[in-house]
């Protein structure tokens, strides 16, 4: 492997030895002044020099392993960079100080690349040409989920640092607060389908780069859900609530004083417990309702009246 610009060889007054320029020693001579032996001719030729190896080709956003040698001098890393870059600006790197092998994660877009070892003073040591691959991944689950209902997304990818499947609605450039899970997870995940009916889409996005690869039409039908209980109960009494829904996790039925803000509850039970719920009735008569609602999704999804007195 040839060194960069600065490691070059030139001849040292009044002698045959050749000097490398960037450390002023004899090429071949170890750092404490040992002659070197068994160097391949694509080694480089200076112990100041670096070279970088790792597979020909990987998957974009793939993870990959990368193996070095060189001076390990504070500052000095291992880059991936588009091949014909000049210098480094913000691309995947590694210091080498966290050892030999590290871990890059390949660019999302395919091409010809090139692996650099470079110093801390922006030399570049040495280069090994590397190609990307196209992005290989899918998305599969129900073309219709009921909204608010758990579901399976089973995927293909390559799973690197930080990936993650998500649903979002149809046409969202990215991910900001909606369900998702890391595909570290395993090759299949449940998301929660949002409570609002529509159009959305599933996204397999990479952690490394926060790009979306692969996306995916999904249906969210509506809310479907049912409230039944008596009109009157007496204050501090026992009373059943009976409910249909999507039983979501930790969705709840609750008695609430009438006109409260969204996330309002007094007694309550987990629609996990079963229908009917029972709930206990305010000490304070008065006029009430009761709310199926959520602690995963703000929001009031349905609402009946009932009286204390």
């Amino acid at each position: 492997m040839v060194g960069g610009a600065d490691a070059r060889e030139v001849l040292a007054p009044g002698r045959r030895d050749r000097l490398c320029r960037r450390c002023g020693r004899v090429p071949g001579v170890g750092l404490r002044g040992r002659q070197r032996v068994g160097v391949a001719v694509n080694r480089p030729a200076c112990e100041c020099d670096g070279d970088a190896d790792a597979p020909a080709t990987v998957g974009a956003a793939t993870e990959f392993a990368v193996s070095w040698t060189g001076p390990n001098a504070q500052g000095d890393y291992v880059a991936l960079m588009a091949s014909g870059a000049l210098k480094w600006t913000k691309e995947p790197y590694m210091y080498t100080t966290v050892g030999s092998p590290g871990k890059l994660v390949a660019p999302t877009t395919a091409g010809a690349y090139e692996l650099w070892y470079v110093a801390a003073d922006e030399t570049i040591l040495a280069r090994r040409p590397f190609t990307v691959a196209p992005f290989q991944g899918s998305l599969e689950a129900a073309a219709t989920v009921a909204a608010g209902t758990s579901f399976n997304v089973s995927w293909t990818g390559p799973d690197g640092p930080r990936d993650y499947v998500t649903i979002v609605a149809a046409g969202v450039a990215k991910w900001t607060t909606e369900p998702y899970f890391y595909t570290s997870v395993g090759s299949s995940g449940a998301l929660i389908a949002p409570m609002t009916a529509g159009d959305f889409e599933l996204l397999y996005v990479t952690g490394a780069s926060d790009s979306t690869m692969v996306r995916r039409p999904i249906t969210v039908t509506p809310l479907q859900i049912t409230l039944k209980a008596p009109a009157m109960v007496t204050k501090g009494s026992t009373f059943t609530v009976t409910w249909t829904g999507p039983d979501g996790p930790r969705d709840y039925v609750t008695i609430v004083p009438a006109g409260s803000p969204v996330g309002t509850y007094l007694s309550y039970a987990y629609t996990a417990d079963g229908s009917p719920a029972t709930l206990t009735a305010p000490g304070a008569a008065g006029k009430y309702e009761i709310w199926y609602a959520s602690d995963r999704v703000t929001g009031i999804f349905k609402s009946i009246p009932i009286a204390v007195k």
